[in-house]
C-alpha cells in the first residue's frame, strides 16, 4: 500500500509540538507495515520464509519478525524475496531484524508476563530479570537500546501484567502497543482494569509522550478462526521518502505514522495547531472521527471524510481515532500543546 501524501507534513516528536514542515517538493509515501509476528523459530507454526511471504502476498511493504528471545536472521530471506519481486515485477518488501524480549516476574501474588519488543536489533538481547515489574521492563527497554534496536512495550493487559503506574515510570520508552490481534491479550480493559486506549490517555495526560502502535502478534498462518493468533487484524502505516530501515525507523522515531485495523487515511498534517485527516472511503462504510484529548475526553466528532481539530488553550494533546461502521479503527499519533 503506497500513497502519495498531498500535505505538508509536521511530524510530532518527542518534547515538542510541532517540528518544522517537511519540503513541499520532498515526495513521501505511505508504508503499510506489522512490527511483532512470530515464526517456528519460537512459537509460530509456520517458518520465517512463509511468514514473510504470507505479508507480501497480502499487501504490506514491510515486516519484523520478533520471535521470543531469538534474532531471526533475515539477510538471505531478503535477497531471496528480492529476487522474486524483481522475476514477478511486484513492488518491493523491506524485512527489519527483531525480537520480542520475554521476560517475567513473580512475587507472591503473582507471575507477571513482561515483553518488550525490539525494531531492528542487531543482536539477541533475551531475558534481562530484575528485581520489580518495573526493574525488569527497564532492563530489557535497556538491552533493546544497547543492541541498537527501538523498543516498544508489547500487549500491557496480556495477563494483567502491566500498569499505567509502570509504564509511566519507564525511561527511554517512546511507544508501546494499543491495540494487539492476539484474541488473549485483553485490549479492552475490564473489571476495573483500563483499557489500552484509556492507558495512553492516562499517560499523555501526565505528560508521558508515547506514540501508540497496532500489531497483529501473528503465531498462527495454517488455520484461521477467532481464537488464533492470525495475522492481518493490526498494523502500522509509516510515511517516508524511501521503503528502507533507516527510513521507517526514523518515522517510527518521529511519530509519523498512523495504527490501524483496517481504516485507511489518504491524508494526515499537524500544521498551525491542528490535527487533519483525510479518510479513504472503502464500499458503502461509514466513518466516525473522535478527537480525545486530556482524561480521554472527546474534543470534538465527525462523520465527514475529511475532518480536523485545532489546538484550543488547554487541551494539552489532540489524537484522532476513527472508527468504520464495520468495526475496523485508525488511531493517529497524539498533537501536543507545546
Amino acid at each position: 500500500m503506497k500513497y502519495p501524501v498531498l500535505l505538508a507534513f509536521a511530524s510530532v516528536l518527542t518534547g515538542c509540538a510541532l517540528a518544522a514542515l517537511v519540503a513541499p517538493d520532498r515526495k513521501l509515501n505511505w508504508y503499510k507495515g506489522n512490527t511483532h509476528t512470530h515464526t517456528l523459530n519460537s512459537d509460530g507454526d509456520s517458518p520465517p520464509g512463509e511468514v514473510a511471504h504470507w505479508y507480501r502476498d497480502h499487501e504490506y511493504d514491510f515486516l519484523v519478525i520478533s520471535d521470543h528471545n531469538y534474532f531471526t536472521v533475515i539477510t538471505e530471506l531478503q535477497k531471496e524475496i528480492d529476487r522474486e519481486n524483481k522475476r514477478e515485477m511486484r513492488k518491493p518488501f523491506l524485512m527489519i531484524p527483531g525480537e520480542e524480549v520475554t521476560d517475567q516476574f513473580m512475587d507472591a501474588r503473582k507471575k507477571y508476563a513482561l515483553h518488550v519488543n525490539g525494531v531492528a536489533t542487531t543482536r539477541v538481547v533475551g531475558k534481562q530479570g530484575g528485581g520489580s515489574v518495573v526493574e525488569v521492563l527497564q532492563r530489557c527497554i535497556d538491552g533493546v537500546l544497547s543492541a541498537g534496536g527501538l523498543p516498544s512495550v508489547n500487549h500491557p493487559n496480556y495477563e494483567w501484567s502491566i500498569t499505567t503506574d509502570d509504564l509511566y515510570s519507564l525511561k527511554n520508552l517512546q511507544h508501546f502497543e494499543i491495540f494487539n490481534g492476539h484474541p488473549s491479550v485483553n485490549n479492552f480493559g475490564g473489571g476495573g482494569s483500563p483499557s489500552l486506549e484509556e492507558m495512553w490517555d492516562a499517560l499523555l495526560s501526565r505528560g508521558r509522550r508515547l506514540f501508540g502502535v497496532a500489531v497483529d502478534d501473528a503465531h498462527v498462518f495454517t488455520k484461521f478462526s477467532p481464537e488464533d493468533s492470525n495475522p492481518g487484524r493490526g498494523w502500522i502505516v509509516a510515511r517516508a521518502p524511501e521503503l528502507s530501515q533507516a527510513a521507517i525507523l526514523e518515522a517510527l522515531k518521529s511519530g509519523d505514522f498512523y495504527a490501524s485495523t483496517g481504516v485507511e487515511l489518504e491524508e494526515l498534517s499537524t500544521s498551525d495547531r491542528t490535527l487533519r485527516l483525510k479518510i479513504k472511503q472503502r464500499e458503502d462504510f461509514r466513518y466516525r472521527t473522535h478527537f480525545i484529548g486530556k482524561d480521554g475526553k472527546v474534543l470534538a466528532s465527525s462523520e465527514a471524510i475529511e475532518a480536523s481539530y485545532r489546538l484550543k488553550e488547554g487541551d494539552l494533546y489532540v489524537r484522532a481515532r476513527v472508527a468504520s461502521s464495520n468495526g475496523q479503527v485508525a488511531w493517529t499519533q497524539p498533537l501536543h500543546e507545546n
